[in-house]
């Protein structure tokens, strides 16, 4: 009895009459696709931010030359970035006033809205009765309530502290109690079929699942928290970066005001960057920080 072989399989034929180069010419397998190269996707991730800066600071510096424009309707970004780097004491000291008001507004937003998402997030009637009071706070104009937090606290941090502090907590508590809820129903009925407590689901299942959005409303907060210590130094202020912006903006010093939203938007950059790296530390078992799914 005579054995027989496979003959091999070929690809089919493209249009300059040969096989399709995707198929293994020999054994008419496709052959994977390269892998892509890790060292160069992480360095194009580093660099990627610093590209774009460096892109919109150079936009910015050729529109102000081309148009001609005077330093105090637009000035060069390289001028007030030489003011900034020649006064490094003055925008240190009134900066670090400013992010110990924002820091401590953040977390204290932070903490009041995870404790009232929790509260929402296991009662429909708390939820029912706390949500006007969230929409009346989102709907009031924060910068209206700093004179009277004035009146309540006189010249000390908690009117900036608080100012910062309702900037903040709204975007904290809608996804703090969305993330809460979005949690995976049969692994809530197994942990309550083994007599799992409302603590250890909470703990267990509930933060994980929310902690995702928790950090997607950290991103946002994080300007917020600034935004509100500035706004609460244009009424209560000797100090601070907001303070700074008002005295230069009543006497026309161009440099100073512009160095003052340049630090802040420096501070803000700096502080987001600081929360993307912890979130993919923290979060590297969720989807989201999978680098397949983000298109590098």
């Amino acid at each position: 009895m005579t054995g027989w072989t496979a003959s091999p399989v070929p690809g089919p034929p493209d249009p300059e009459g040969g096989t399709d180069p995707g198929l293994d010419p020999e054994f008419g397998v496709e052959e994977p696709p390269e892998a892509p190269r890790r060292p160069i996707r992480r360095a194009a991730l580093l660099v990627a931010p610093f590209a774009g800066l460096a892109a919109f600071f150079v936009g910015w510096e050729i529109y102000v030359l081309v148009r001609n424009l005077r330093p105090l309707t637009l000035p060069l970004p390289s001028d007030v970035i030489i003011h900034v780097v020649e006064n490094p004491g003055f925008y240190s000291r009134n900066g670090l006033v400013t992010i110990q008001e924002a820091f401590w507004g953040f977390w204290i937003a932070f903490f009041a809205a995870l404790f009232v998402a929790t509260w929402m997030a296991h009662s429909q009637f708390v939820e029912r009765a706390t949500m006007p009071v969230i929409v009346l706070m989102q709907s009031t104009p924060v910068a209206v309530l700093v004179p009277i937090f004035l009146l309540w606290f006189g010249f000390s941090p908690w009117p900036k502290i608080l100012t910062a502090m309702l900037f903040a907590w709204v975007p904290f508590v809608a996804n703090a109690l969305i993330g809460l809820r979005s949690i995976d129903s049969e692994t809530h009925e197994l942990l309550r079929s083994v007599n799992a407590s409302r603590w250890e689901i909470y703990w267990r299942l509930r933060i994980p699942h929310s902690l995702p959005y928790l950090f997607a409303a950290g991103r946002i907060c994080v300007g917020l928290a600034l935004v509100g210590a500035v706004v609460g130094e244009f009424f209560n202020s000797r100090e601070g970066l907001g303070n700074a912006a008002r005295v230069a903006q009543s006497r026309l010093l161009v440099d100073q005001l512009w160095g003052s939203v340049f630090v802040l938007a420096f501070i803000g950059v700096a502080f987001v960057l600081l929360l993307i790296a912890v979130e993919r530390r923290v979060l590297r078992w969720h989807s989201s920080q999978d680098s397949d799914h983000r298109g590098l």
